[in-house]
């Protein structure tokens, strides 16, 4: 049985209500989700219908077995989500809940349980202090420091070779000048077709469209050298 989105919502906060110890009904549920009375009484006959709601006329509702079931799942997808973008990306929980909400209703059993077995990873390692954790979340809280083409960087910017997104020949050449992964550079200035830098401690001048596949990033930006974007 196919449950669109917003029917999918009304049944999470018909969950949500009954953990609290509320008893859900057509006013609290408009309360919530912020809309009028006649639309929430329009989802809940189509939640009795699909025999996912029990509702007396005038009276509570309340989720059946198979809702419930369900419901608990939804709710569980929507948690899990706030708790990745809060809890290890560092977004305020507002905004967290937004995303968790745009996201929650094509996130499947599979992924779900991939993004819970990943946190359960992540405060497992983060319990026991490993490096990577620290470094992991300096990273995720300085986004501007995220990789760019070296052709973007400003006068006087300094930084490493994370990566080259070229291939074959021009690759080749770019590493034989010394502009392998870690090397560090400094851009010295820009002119209309090139860029002249310091490699290594060695003026080079490369043209733009070359420049703009060497990707230079921060001190705890990757190295792996991959040919990524």
């Amino acid at each position: 049985m196919a449950v669109s989105a917003r029917i999918e919502d009304y049944m999470e906060e018909i969950f949500a209500l009954e953990i609290e110890g509320v008893a859900p009904t057509v006013t609290e549920l408009a309360t919530r989700t912020g809309v009028s009375k006649p639309t929430v009484v329009a989802a809940v006959r189509r939640l009795s219908e699909d025999g996912l709601v029990l509702h007396e006329h005038y009276g509570d509702l309340s989720l059946t077995d198979r809702g419930r079931e369900l419901a608990l799942a939804i709710y569980r997808r929507h948690e899990h989500l706030t708790f990745l973008f809060s809890e290890m990306f560092g977004i305020g929980k507002d905004r967290s809940e937004a995303i968790a909400c745009a996201m929650e209703h094509e996130l499947d059993e599979r992924s779900e349980g991939r993004i819970l077995a990943f946190a359960e990873f992540f405060f497992d390692a983060r319990r026991n202090q490993e490096p990577w954790v620290r470094r992991m979340e300096r990273f995720i809280s300085n986004p501007s420091s995220l990789p760019r083409p070296l052709s973007l960087l400003k006068t006087g910017e300094r930084g490493r070779v994370v990566r080259l997104t070229c291939p074959g020949g021009l690759r080749g050449r770019l590493l034989e000048a010394g502009l392998t992964p870690g090397a560090d550079v400094v851009m010295m200035r820009r002119t209309g077709t090139s860029v002249l830098c310091e490699v290594r401690g060695v003026e080079m001048e490369l043209e733009k469209i070359h420049a703009l596949t060497v990707w230079i990033g921060g001190d705890d930006d990757d190295v792996s050298g991959e040919e990524h974007s």
